[in-house]
């Protein structure tokens, strides 16, 4: 009777128990792995360097200043939600210059504008990016902008002609700083179709496709 009322109790426990497990979902991609890059170069048409003066008497300069062009910038196009920054960069004005003169953001972050010279600024962008009119404010004072929306922003300066720099804003991990011969690489990048701009102040923009294989590295070449 014991064996029965034993077997018995095997039977209920087996009947209860889960059937085959569904497998384990794999772990996430480790960074790096099967990942590409893109390579190229960015050339420039020649074009003579300017030199503007100030536009008001007393505002810190108004002698002529020849304008140097501004670094360009490299970005790949499409959101990642997990790209973001609780920084909030400065670019200041300094000695009737911007400091520094280039900053790449993510979507949704905010610039701080103070003004560290002992004369009124004005700073202004009429950039489809982000237009924008801040004034004239005194040594001391700073101003904000949020930039909502990603691509490159003109930033200059109403009354200091000379005065320009430049903020991208990017959706993505994905964007560099050229080197000065052009170059640029922007690494592990996952394999598929993308849009890659390029962006330089005086030059403006310019949108390619850009194919990235699933090993080695995809080549694109671009003239501003």
């Amino acid at each position: 009777m014991l064996f029965v009322a034993l077997w018995r109790v095997f039977v209920i426990l087996l009947a209860g128990s889960p059937g085959p497990q569904p497998p384990r979902a794999q772990e996430p991609r480790r960074p790096g792995a099967r990942l590409s890059s893109i390579e190229g170069r960015i050339t420039l048409k020649e074009r003579k360097l300017q030199r503007v003066a100030g536009q008001y008497a007393g505002s810190g300069s108004a002698a002529a200043r020849e304008i140097k062009p501004l670094p360009m910038v490299v970005f790949l196009s499409g959101r990642d939600p997990d790209f973001a920054s609780a920084a909030r960069p400065e670019m200041s004005q300094r000695d009737t210059a911007f400091a520094p003169d280039l900053v790449v953001v993510p979507v949704g972050t905010t610039v701080r504008f103070p003004n560290r010279d002992p004369f009124f600024h004005n700073v202004f962008s009429y950039s489809k990016t982000k237009r924008f009119d801040l004034g004239r404010y005194p040594r001391g004072d700073e101003k904000t902008v949020t930039f909502d929306h990603p691509g490159a922003v003109n930033v200059l300066c109403e009354i200091h002609k000379w005065m320009r720099a430049g903020i991208v804003v990017v959706e993505n991990r994905h964007h560099v700083i050229a080197n000065a011969d052009g170059t640029f690489t922007l690494p592990d990048v996952a394999p598929g179709a993308y849009k890659l701009t390029v962006w330089q102040f005086e030059r403006g923009s310019r949108t390619v496709d850009v194919t990235v294989p699933a090993s080695g590295s995809a080549r694109v070449d671009v003239t501003l």
